[in-house]
């Protein structure tokens, strides 16, 4: 044989990891074969002896002597059963099947079904009609090549000879050789950290596997795949989606601590959480990635009190001069279907006072004074829509003092409006030339201000300080806002704002887009639970939050440095990424999808619609995780990407919880997983990765 054959029986790589003793059980030989599909020739005794079967095991057929030593040329193929094929003499076996059952009925007193159906054949008979045939899909070929001077083991995804079938053995994969079989990855030079993401799972039925003791096979996947790429994970609600997220956060905040031990940047990673089941425990995991440590895992929420650990309020602070942009912005968003000049104004002025490059002293201090009078009224306006005035406020020293509304103000006027209303609504600082109005005074002091520019009755210094403070286009641009006065004519003015109040966090200290990007870039998982906030709030914030760190990312980016990297895990991708909205450019998650790669920003997004999600965010998609999914235009779909047209049947049969079929962007096949479940044990190894003692065992 070896010289009809020639090389045939030589490599060693392709029996120590896939057909040794140990590793690879003969189950048959080949019966017929061609470049694209193979009939396996089994026996009932043989599966039996394998633990069975199933339908999409994985098979190997080699024309290799096994333990023989050669040249280059073995070759090893992976088979995927499909199905069953009729073999070349079973219509014999059946007919002799059938003569016994009519020589049955005819020498039996008893015609009865279970007399004559239940007869035993001879041995050699039953022998013959235990033969059946596997109809084959063959994935590719194993086979060994030389790189960098060392052999490795390789794959190809195709044939490129076959032999006589006579010559080929069929084993069934077993143990760490099924284990070496999935978790494969082709040679590269890309970083490789190989981790654990499940075991094996063929089928719905797990007797026999169990019984065989190979329902714990493990599957390994390069987490390096899903750092900086998209990742879909497509299934129904409650079949697991959430939990492989959890499952792959906890193996990237690994990575990200081990590259922060080697004194390279971590990795962050944002997680939009519209049900609350990242934040917090439930009964499904047993735990919550907070677990980690409260120093890794940041929680952002509305209503969220002040002084918790990891836990943020969500929002902006619309009485805080370093929020005032993304303030504006949001109020900008509720007065844009209004076309009155005062709301032009509004969107035209300079609230915020930075100074403008090449600028003078002199002007700067105008652009701020003026700034500061407008943040006052708008201020105001803010507290006769109910919104509540924060009590403290931290000073540029980090220490917290009580509330004020600090703006430029001539010491003739602040004397005047004390002289007027009584002490205890302004507080004058050292040097004359500003006052801090208390919160409790806002519309006393602004309404006081308002009257007397009206009735023109001040004199002196007084007045010449009164018109330099009204003079401001920022305190024009908001005063229509607080008096709903525009041009003699009503308008909504303040009452435009109340349906911002679910925005406005008056404990929080800076804008918390800002906190979050600077968490991300410290390499913590950021979790923005969205669950208890009103819908239109939380998809606003969740804009503006991923407008913020697209910005930011593309700053660095054409800066010429390279940007962090960052995970971001989206739920209800169907609604973000849909056809129609994908056409718009402007859209910040069609931005995201289309920007991400070269960001260095990692998307995993989850979905029960493939169909509603666009073709091209799915063309760019390197990693797939398909559990259930209940009807046949969504399979249909998925079915055009990769191989999964022929899981479709089982996809849509198949319910059970985690298990997926998983391709990543290092194997070369598809895999049928059962994903570990989330809990305690891959939490621990997130914590002693960071440096942390493991949680302790649960008493029970």
């Amino acid at each position: 044989m070896a010289d009809l054959i020639p090389n045939v029986g030589s490599g060693t790589l392709l029996e120590r990891f896939l057909l040794a003793d140990d590793r690879a059980i003969r189950i048959g030989a080949i019966h017929q074969l061609d470049y694209d599909r193979a009939v396996v020739i089994t026996h009932d005794r043989w599966k039996s002896e394998v633990g069975g079967i199933p339908q999409y095991a994985f098979l190997l057929a080699t024309a290799r002597e096994v333990g023989n030593g050669g040249g280059d040329d073995d070759e090893v193929l992976l088979l995927r059963v499909e199905g069953t094929a009729p073999l070349s003499l079973e219509r014999d076996q059946l007919a002799v099947r059938e003569e016994a059952l009519r020589e049955a009925l005819s020498k039996k007193h008893d015609p009865s079904p279970s007399a004559i159906l239940d007869v035993d054949l001879d041995p050699f008979t039953k022998n013959r009609v235990s033969f059946t045939g596997l109809d084959c899909r063959i994935i590719g070929t194993f086979y060994e090549d030389v790189r960098d001077g060392r052999q490795v083991l390789d794959f190809g995804h195709d044939v490129d000879n076959f032999y006589a079938t006579a010559t080929y053995r069929v084993f069934k994969p077993i143990g760490d050789g099924l284990s070496a079989l999935v978790s494969f990855i082709k040679p590269t030079e890309d970083p490789v950290q190989m981790v654990r993401i499940g075991a094996v799972r063929f089928s719905s039925t797990r007797r026999r596997t169990i019984l065989a003791k190979q329902a714990d096979v493990p599957v390994r996947v390069n987490i390096q795949d899903f750092i900086g790429t998209k990742t879909g994970m497509f299934g129904m609600t409650r079949m697991g989606k959430s939990n492989t997220m959890k499952t792959i956060a906890a193996r990237v905040f690994a990575v990200s601590e081990q590259r922060r031990s080697e004194g390279s940047s971590p990795i962050g990673q944002l997680i939009f959480d519209p049900q609350g089941e990242y934040a917090n425990p439930n009964t499904q995991d047993g735990t919550e990635l907070a677990a980690i440590g409260v120093g890794h895992v940041v929680i952002y929420k509305f209503g969220a009190a002040a002084g918790q650990d990891n836990v943020r309020p969500l929002g902006f602070n619309f009485f805080d001069p370093e929020q005032i942009e993304p303030t504006k912005s949001l109020i900008s968003s509720v007065l844009a279907d209004a076309t009155a000049d005062y709301v032009k104004g509004f969107v035209q002025a300079d609230f915020a006072g930075v100074p403008m490059t090449g600028e003078s002293d002199g002007d700067a201090a105008q652009r701020r004074a003026r700034a500061e009078r407008g943040r006052l009224l708008l201020y105001g306006a803010l507290a006769k829509a109910d919104f509540a005035v924060p009590t403290q406020q931290a000073d540029a020293s980090g220490r917290q003092r009580a509330w004020r509304a600090t703006v430029a103000m001539r010491g003739a006027l602040a004397a005047e409006i004390e002289r007027a209303l009584g002490p205890g609504h302004i507080r004058q600082f050292a040097g004359g030339r500003s006052v801090g109005v208390e919160r409790n005074s806002l519309t006393t002091v602004i309404d006081w201000i308002i009257e007397r520019d009206e009735a023109n009755d001040l004199t002196g210094e007084a007045q010449r300080g009164l018109q330099s403070f009204v003079s401001g286009d920022a305190w024009r641009s908001a005063l229509p806002i607080y008096t709903q006065v525009s041009q003699n004519r009503q308008v909504s003015g303040y009452a435009k704002l109340k349906p911002l109040k679910p925005y406005h966090s008056p404990s929080v200290q800076a804008d918390y887009r800002r906190d979050v990007y600077g968490e991300l870039l410290n390499g913590r998982i950021v979790i923005v639970d969205l669950h208890l906030g009103p819908d239109d709030a939380i998809k606003r914030l969740s804009e503006r939050l991923a407008e913020y760190l697209m910005d930011r990312q593309t700053k660095a980016f054409t800066s010429g440095s390279e940007p962090p990297d960052i995970q971001i895990a989206i739920e209800e991708a169907h609604n973000l990424f849909s056809t129609d909205k994908y056409r718009d450019d402007l859209d910040v998650w069609v931005r995201l999808a289309k920007q991400a790669s070269k960001l260095n920003i990692g998307m995993l997004y989850a979905t029960q619609e493939v169909t509603g999600v666009d073709h091209q965010v799915l063309a760019n998609t390197k990693n797939w995780v398909v559990a259930h999914l209940n009807n046949a235009k969504e399979v249909g779909e998925l079915g055009r990407y990769y191989d999964f047209k022929a899981f479709g049947d089982a996809i849509i049969s198949h319910e059970d919880r985690g298990y997926v079929r998983l391709k990543t962007m290092s194997s070369p096949f598809i895999v049928p997983v059962q994903i570990d479940r989330y809990g305690r044990d891959l939490v621990n190894e997130a914590r002693l990765a960071a440096g942390l003692l493991a949680l302790s065992p649960v008493q029970g």
